[in-house]
């Protein structure tokens, strides 16, 4: 499911260049319950010797936004509008509570208001749907040279490694999510949409990240499809990255919300 939070505020807004970390940190102040909040942060949803936290943010979206060169920041225009997705019902409630119990909220400096807040179910019944990227999708591997240097390779959605990262990531918050695997392993994306200036490099906190806009073709059982919408596609969701929305076409949802 898809939280959907519109912000609001008298004048501009502004924030750093690489705003990622505000957000998740927006984020994890409005879960009321310690409990919940403490568990995600700090663990996750354990498998293997990784730990998924089931929860995707999208970048701000407003109507303006400029770059301040002299300070280094982001100007946008109000009002701005944050989608959060997870197949966790209880934390989009939870968020959904601390939003409207805040009224007002802090991104960094910024101080805005909650302005209104919708829930968007978005239902894949095909086996191949159209996705638009929220924020960057990042897939990446952790390689080590010849003389044993460890470093990390991002791939592009033009490698075929890409493909086969982003379907067992998925497959593996399947697993968590749902307990087994889906019936079908199948699982292929492929760019639609992809140019040069789809390519980002940002930062979350100090470490460099690398990913990828654009729009994607995903093939894959339903459910599979359904959490890739859910949870995020690729790696470092939680960070605000691997968000993505259905595009309109054909027969390949129902109900959410539609938009182009």
């Amino acid at each position: 499911m898809q939280l959907i939070v519109t912000f609001t505020a008298s004048g501009p807004i502004f924030l750093p260049v690489h705003y990622g970390h505000l957000l998740q940190a927006l984020i994890y102040n409005q879960m009321d319950d310690p409990t919940i909040r403490h568990y995600l942060h700090e663990h996750g949803f354990p498998l293997g010797k990784r730990h998924f936290k089931l929860f995707t943010f999208s970048r701000l979206q407003g109507r303006e936004l400029t770059y301040e060169k002299e300070s280094k920041r982001l100007i946008f225009t109000p009002p701005l509008r944050l989608v959060i997705c997870s197949p966790l019902d209880f934390l989009l409630q939870e968020l959904g509570t601390g939003f409207l119990r805040q009224g007002k909220v802090r991104i960094g400096e910024a101080v805005v208001e909650v302005q209104n807040m919708s829930v968007g179910a978005q239902q894949v019944l095909s086996t191949s749907i159209r996705v638009r990227m929220l924020s960057p999708l990042v897939v990446y591997s952790t390689l080590e040279k010849e003389g044993g240097d460890r470093y990390v390779y991002y791939y592009t959605p033009f490698e075929e490694r890409f493909s086969q990262l982003v379907g067992d990531n998925l497959k593996k918050k399947y697993l968590i999510v749902h307990g087994n695997f889906p019936c079908s392993l199948n699982f292929n994306i492929r760019p639609l949409r992809v140019r040069e200036k789809d390519f980002k490099v940002t930062y979350f906190k100090n470490t460099i990240v690398k990913g990828w806009m654009g729009d994607y073709e995903l093939e894959g059982e339903p459910k599979l499809l359904q959490l890739a919408l859910d949870a995020g596609l690729g790696s470092k969701n939680s960070q605000g990255y691997g968000c993505c929305r259905l595009l309109e076409e054909g027969k390949t949802y129902k109900g959410g919300e539609k938009s182009g």
